[in-house]
């Protein structure tokens, strides 16, 4: 049986996907032929499919803004730093942060042998992004992608169209996956890659906060309005007629979800803490093994319905 892992967008909580994927694949034995990362999920899915879990758990516990942000638009309490931003907006800049430095973290993790490991396997990985310019979303698969295109689409996908920076290749814009596509279920299922594909999702099962009472400022409603929004992209991912497709086998889906605690101990998931991410990543490998994960299963017929499993 064929299993692939689709790992969803996150930020900061992709330490608890870490911890994750490695007791799926470590304490459950689970071997994946197909890897598909959005955002955070990008930067993880080499070394997931690789089984390279000690760099993984380095690239995760080891991080910082200075890592990621050449132009940091928040501050240390996760908000934004509303006089740079302002400038920014004043002086006309594309995003209110720039993360130059993410793609040398990536090219440090995601090495030139690591490209050609996976080159040369059977296995498939690919990162999710959207145009901008033509708001279609696309999967890039590392085997039809030189190693400096593939360095490109993991660091497009995993930048936030509003706080990090946009990738400007192919005459269009590029950005975070996540935008349209929370997780690529629908790429897995089209293309007949799994017959059991487990989901790693950074949320929670009720997904959005419902109890926005106060509005704080124009920034802390910038936040919520793309909770919103990052919410039906995720119904729409999950739930809804997108997964209707021919299939050739029934297929079991396994959704994998965050408690409340974990995701409040991230807060700001563009907010990179080492002891907060060290703290979920060790929860999420020991809530594998402990079987206290938050688990749902379904199965998609082979004429796209969605049934309990």
């Amino acid at each position: 049986m064929s299993k692939a892992l689709i790992i969803s967008g996150g930020g900061a909580r992709g330490a608890w996907g870490v911890g994750v994927s490695k007791g799926l694949v470590q304490h459950e034995q689970k071997s994946y032929s197909t890897v598909i990362g959005t955002s955070t999920g990008s930067l993880m899915g080499p070394l997931v499919l690789a089984d390279r879990f000690d760099e993984l758990v380095d690239a995760y516990t080891s991080v910082t803004q200075q890592d990621i942000f050449n132009v940091n638009p928040f501050n240390n309490r996760g908000g934004v730093k509303v006089i740079p931003a302002a400038f920014r907006v004043i002086t006309n800049q594309k995003t209110l942060g720039e993360s130059l430095p993410l793609k040398n973290l990536i090219r440090r993790f995601f090495s030139v042998d690591l490209f050609n490991e996976l080159r040369n396997t059977d296995k498939i990985f690919g990162a999710t992004v959207v145009s901008l310019t033509t708001a279609k979303t696309e999967v890039k698969i590392l085997k039809d992608n030189t190693y400096n295109d593939n360095v490109d689409w993991i660091w497009a996908s995993a930048n936030n169209p509003v706080f990090m920076s946009l990738l400007e290749k192919n005459n269009q814009i590029w950005t975070d996956g996540g935008l349209k596509d929370y997780a690529s279920i629908s790429y897995v299922l089209e293309n007949n890659l799994a017959d059991e594909i487990d989901v790693i999702l950074h949320n929670t099962t009720s997904i959005l906060n419902r109890n926005y009472t106060e509005v704080n400022g124009i920034f802390d409603l910038l936040f919520r309005v793309i909770d919103v929004f990052s919410a039906d992209v995720i119904q729409n991912d999950i739930e809804n007629a997108k997964l209707r497709v021919q299939l050739q086998n029934e297929v079991k889906i396994n959704f994998y979800y965050m408690n409340q605690s974990q995701v409040d101990v991230i807060g700001n998931a563009l907010l990179f803490d080492r002891d907060n991410m060290t703290q979920i990543l060790n929860e999420g490998f020991n809530s594998v093994v402990d079987g206290s994960i938050i688990k749902r299963a379904c199965k998609v017929t082979m004429d796209g319905l969605i049934l309990p499993a």
